[in-house]
């Protein structure tokens, strides 16, 4: 977004969370942890621009469908009661969910790859080189994710702002959305400051951490299985079932609910069966454990 259109919603919208700024800490956490250099005042204020730009353009639009539908006067106005802040609150709410959304996502990424930049970490760490080449190394391995992205952070704040390493380390563990990596750069900073072994430290979580990770997909996979035999009886031998019964009502004549056999038939195969297939795959997506 351009500078120019946040300097003028910052100080159009600003006082929102001034005024509100106890009930929008959970928006400032999210901020934090999903890593998008926005303050608090300067995100809800575009939240509330958005809206209200939504709210404007639902406006005009309804004006133009009425235009184009030839709608009854009552009708606009009820439309145009109804449809602004419904659009408008929608948006702004949108905007003020989308870095809980987005840490929800750094989260999964950083938990899903840690077993594996754990073992790499523990490589590193017994070739007895110093935590902050350790974390250097990480930085290249896109592969891994957010979790390259956070050993970053830990590199810039020893390199840009002159922190120690066990400083850099325990801010970005307060910012991190995964509690499994929090738990772990704390570690990491305890083993420094006490002067505990780091390598068997590392080595210790990498071996338990791949194993949770194994224990997790076996899990997933039998539940998968369940998934399958569900989706095979309802959505493939009960709808043929039911075309078989349609089909024979169609030959000795008959209506369902007051509609034709063959409407019915139509609107299930091409509106109902696509329809359950589509909320049965979000639903396997949104219920996919972090493995």
């Amino acid at each position: 977004m351009p500078t120019k259109l946040i300097s003028i919603a910052t100080n159009t919208f600003g006082w929102i969370p001034e005024k509100f700024e106890k009930e929008l800490q959970p928006v400032k956490t999210g901020l934090e942890k999903s890593g998008m250099r926005y303050l608090l005042k300067t995100w809800v204020s575009i939240s509330a621009a958005v809206g209200l730009g939504a709210a404007i353009f639902s406006l005009l639009l309804m004006g133009f469908l009425s235009i184009i539908l030839k709608m009854e006067f009552a009708n606009i106005m009820l439309f145009a009661i109804l449809l602004p802040p419904l659009f408008g609150a929608s948006a702004f709410l949108g905007m003020t969910f989308y870095p809980y959304q987005k840490a929800l996502s750094r989260k999964r990424s950083i938990d899903t790859n840690l077993p594996f930049a754990l073992n790499h970490m523990a490589a590193i760490a017994a070739s007895g080189v110093p935590t902050y080449v350790m974390f250097s190394l990480l930085t290249a391995f896109k592969e891994y994710g957010e979790i390259s992205a956070e050993a970053k952070k830990i590199i810039r704040n020893v390199d840009t702002f002159g922190l120690s390493i066990t400083s850099s380390i325990q801010q970005v563990s307060e910012r991190t959305p995964s509690k499994n990596f929090k738990q772990l750069l704390e570690g990491i900073k305890s083993s420094i400051e006490t002067g505990g072994d780091l390598k068997k430290f590392l080595s210790d979580q990498a071996k338990s951490s791949l194993f949770d990770y194994r224990i997790k997909r076996e899990k997933y996979m039998e539940l998968l299985a369940t998934y399958a035999d569900f989706y095979t009886a309802m959505l493939i031998a009960a709808p043929l079932f039911l075309v078989a019964i349609l089909t024979v009502m169609n030959m000795i004549g008959g209506a369902v609910a007051g509609a034709s056999i063959e409407s019915v038939m139509v609107l299930g195969i091409f509106v109902a069966l696509p329809l359950m297939n589509i909320i049965f795959l979000a639903f396997v997506h949104i219920t996919q454990p972090e493995v």
